[in-house]
């Protein structure tokens, strides 16, 4: 009976070592947001540069310049995203590429260009 008070301790770090590794696998998420582009070029390369492990969706739509995305939390997160595609060149809603970045891209992708007024 000695050995049970050693068994429960360590049977309850497990238990919730597991459930702790569980609650970090995330189910994946649905996000939209919007990202600088003007033709199919843009189109091209912004899913393109969404093709990265953790994405499993990703369509651009170039009439309202949104992205929708699907990804796995636990392998890639929003801020990344954001990230790879200012590196691509792309503006999104919540961080800018460098002009550097921008320059990278073709002539008639200059988006920052094609300002719209509503």
């Amino acid at each position: 009976m000695k050995s049970f008070k050693y068994i429960f301790p360590t049977l309850a770090l497990a238990m919730f070592l597991g459930l702790s590794s569980f609650a970090q696998s995330k189910k994946p998420v649905s996000i939209e947001f919007e990202v600088g582009g003007v033709c199919e070029m843009c189109k091209e390369r912004i899913e393109k540069t969404m093709d990265v492990p953790g994405v499993i969706f990703a369509e651009y739509e170039l009439d309202t310049h949104t992205l929708s995305l699907v990804y796995k939390p636990n392998k890639i997160d929003e801020k990344k995203i954001h990230e790879l595609l200012n590196e691509a060149g792309h503006d999104t809603e919540k961080s800018k590429a460098s002009d550097e970045q921008y320059e990278r891209i073709h002539h008639c992708c200059k988006y920052r260009e094609h300002v719209h007024n509503h």
